[in-house]
Order: C-alpha cells, then structure tokens, then sequence
C-alpha cells in the first residue's frame, strides 16, 4: 500500500483513495505483455491449474493480492481509456513519480498543466470509480 507523504516534505501531494486505485490499476497495466501470436502451451493441458494446498500463508496472501490487483485493473483500464490524452498523459505521469516517490517525471507535451490535468481527470474519475465500489463518492 502507499503510505501518505505530506505536500511540504516531499514535494509530492498527499495521495488518497484515487491515487490508490489508480496505482493498483498503474501497476497491472505495468505487468501486461501483449499476447503471442500462438498459444504457448499445448492445448490439451493448458487449463490445467496446480492445488493450492501446499501453498503456505504467504504464498496465498501474494496470490490474493495479484488477483485483487488484477480486477481493479480491468476494471479501471477502460476509464483510463476513456478519458482524453491529456489527462491519461497527467495519470500515467503521475503515476511514474508515485512508484519512484520522487517528482522526477515530466510530460513534454504539457508540462504546465501536468498538475491541473491530473486533478482533473481524479474528478472525472471519482464518480466511476465511486459507481463500482472502489472509492467513496465524497472526497474527504
């Protein structure tokens, strides 16, 4: 989970619940590979799934997490592409400062309403998001 950081200390805005389901979505979209052209495995086999019963609590937790992870992404990619480039430009941006806690990244293409495109696009989104349970309709 990402711990809030205050404005002042770092630079960086504090992050809500928005930033949080953007993030989870942020990091799926990051893990996606596009698909082979042919199946890489045998067709006979390839739904075959290993027991879970050996795997101890860890293991389950991570795979929990993955899969908690994975539905909030295809549920929050096609909002993200949904929106206009400006604002996915400022999400993805902002997305990038986020993981590395630092504001290093930029955007060329409009780097004085980075921050004003973001907030935008959280409004935007807060009432979608709010419509499937991800985030509370108010901002607190």
């Amino acid at each position: 989970m990402i711990q809030e950081r205050s404005a002042t200390s770092t630079g960086l805005p504090m992050y809500d619940e928005i930033d949080d389901a953007l993030y989870a979505w942020y990091k799926w979209a990051d893990g996606y590979h596009e698909v082979r052209g042919h199946s890489g495995a045998d067709p006979t086999c390839r739904d075959f799934r290993a027991s879970r019963q050996w795997m101890d609590y860890t293991d389950l937790n991570d795979l929990v997490d993955y899969q908690l992870q994975k539905t909030k992404g295809e549920l929050i990619d096609p909002l993200i592409q949904k929106l206009a480039l400006r604002h996915r430009v400022a999400v993805n941006t902002a997305m990038r400062n986020m993981e590395c806690g630092a504001s290093v990244w930029s955007s060329n293409r409009n780097p004085d309403t980075q921050e004003d495109d973001y907030r935008e696009a959280k409004e935007l989104l807060r009432p979608k998001l709010a419509s499937m349970g991800l985030v509370n309709r108010k901002a607190v």
